[in-house]
């Protein structure tokens, strides 16, 4: 299961700079909401859980009596409903990384997107990881230059510059207009280098239109001098969630972000344009990739793996406990049909029987986990594809979803997932489980691991050495 990052928002001084003279059009949007899983203790939760499903709450002493005393001394009114929803909530999230209740009722969501992905690291500099290509960020060309002290720098031509935002530039600032006490518009500079992400989270999501003061990257851990202002306004959000780049006139790249419903025909897609495009290597991007829906790891794996007969085959086999216990072994078949997304139009096909030549390399790292592991491991057994980068989470589990009477999601870990290798005969065993482990590049393929744009990117230089370039 794929979740996602959960930020609370903090109460912070507002760093406020009269900014450079520019003006921008801003429109406050709501902030967004998300859902939070509050953790308490677990036999709380145990016994909340018993008592509500059972009728036999008074049967748990220590149950009744944690609930008794916050009953009564608690700040505010708690009914035993809500209480064993939130122990309910606390022991599901307790078991492991993977289980948890997912609320339905999640808050307003955000007007618009940027077209960017932005990681922090524990020094909180903010690190553009992801640019969508044609978002206002694709097509967002330096406004300005701003000289270390922040005041512009009138040589700069931005139409003679062609400077654009990239993966692994580092977010300093936003300009943004807002309306100051007495309803007068103003410009301020909200500094986030060396903020926390909650706030730079919420600047974002505050603002329809910002300029993004950014410092460029240009490799080696150094950045540029001075600053570079992108003007960028929202767009609705893109639920695309893979996408091809043409990198020379054999190689092509495939950058799929997560294993969702969506990700089936946007991978189709992405295979007809490697495909007419003239492409015969393939550079198939996973960092970052925490994997999702199985049927979609099915369908994506017929068109990659080495398969000259076109049939399914074998990518995991799912030992799971098919309950009280009682434990069942399947395995999980590369499949042409997408039972993820019954609309889509493709029909999946293996890729080497229609470019002579096709190989395949994977770019990995530690956020490359669950369904972005199983298909890694398909890819070694089946076409001996290498792969590069760092290594990988290690997350060979699985997760099975109950619906409860509330309408929430109950996600509980249930079973364990093995990679096909070969014995010393040959034979197709099932015995390699990377939970834990992940899978890890050989010496001469660990690349550090730093998300850039793929013309400065280290890991896919050594990708294209691989393939013979």
């Amino acid at each position: 299961m794929d979740l996602k990052k959960i930020f609370e928002q903090e109460d912070f001084n507002n760093p406020n700079v009269v900014a450079p003279k520019k003006k921008l059009s801003v429109k406050i949007i709501a902030l967004i909401t998300v859902i939070c899983i509050i953790l308490v203790g677990a036999s709380f939760a145990i016994g909340a859980v018993v008592g509500a499903n059972t009728g036999m709450k008074n049967d748990m002493p220590l149950m009744q009596e944690a609930y008794e005393i916050i009953k009564k001394y608690y700040y505010k009114d708690i009914s035993w409903d809500e209480f064993q929803e939130i122990a309910a909530s606390a022991f599901a999230g307790s078991l492991d990384n993977f289980s948890g209740i997912v609320k339905i009722d999640g808050g307003e969501a955000s007007s618009g997107s940027y077209g960017i992905s932005i990681s922090s690291t524990v020094y909180n500099e903010h690190i553009v990881t992801f640019v969508e290509p044609n978002s206002s960020a694709w097509e967002s060309m330096a406004y300005y230059r701003f000289k270390e002290d922040l005041s512009v720098d009138e040589s700069f031509n931005p139409k003679a510059s062609n400077v654009f935002i990239e993966e692994g530039d580092k977010i300093y600032g936003f300009i943004v207009q807002e309306e100051d006490e007495e309803g007068e518009i103003k410009e301020y500079i909200y500094r986030v280098e060396n903020a926390s992400v909650q706030y730079m989270r919420q600047i974002v999501s505050e603002h329809d239109e910002a300029m993004f003061i950014v410092k460029k990257y240009i490799g080696n851990n150094q950045y540029s001098d001075g600053y570079y202002g992108f003007l960028m306004t929202k767009q609705l959000p893109s639920d695309r969630t893979a996408y091809y780049y043409k990198y020379t006139d054999e190689v092509g790249i495939i950058k799929v972000l997560e294993f969702s419903e969506n990700t089936t025909i946007d991978f189709a897609e992405c295979v007809n344009s490697f495909i007419k495009n003239g492409n015969k290597k393939l550079i198939l991007d996973l960092r970052n990739n925490g994997g999702g829906n199985s049927t979609t790891l099915e369908y994506m794996a017929q068109f990659l793996l080495n398969n000259p007969k076109d049939e399914a085959l074998p990518l995991i086999k799912l030992v799971s406990n098919a309950g009280n216990g009682k434990q069942e072994s399947n395995l999980v078949y590369s499949s042409k049909e997408d039972y993820a997304n019954p609309n889509n139009p493709y029909t999946a096909f293996p890729i080497a029987n229609k470019v002579s030549g096709f190989e395949v390399v994977v770019l990995c790292n530690s956020g490359s986990a669950s369904a972005s592991e199983a298909l890694i491991g398909a890819l070694q057994y089946y076409n001996n594809a290498q792969i590069v980068g760092t290594q990988t989470y290690g997350k060979g589990v699985a997760q099975k979803v109950f619906v409860l009477s509330t309408g929430d999601y109950l996600y509980v870990t249930n079973g364990t997932y093995y990679v096909p290798t070969a014995d010393a005969s040959g034979n197709m065993v099932w015995e390699k489980c990377i939970h834990g482990e992940g899978f890890t590049p050989t010496a001469e393929n660990t690349v550090t691991d730093r998300l850039v744009s793929y013309s400065k990117d280290a890991c896919t230089q050594r990708a294209m050495e691989i393939l013979g370039y």
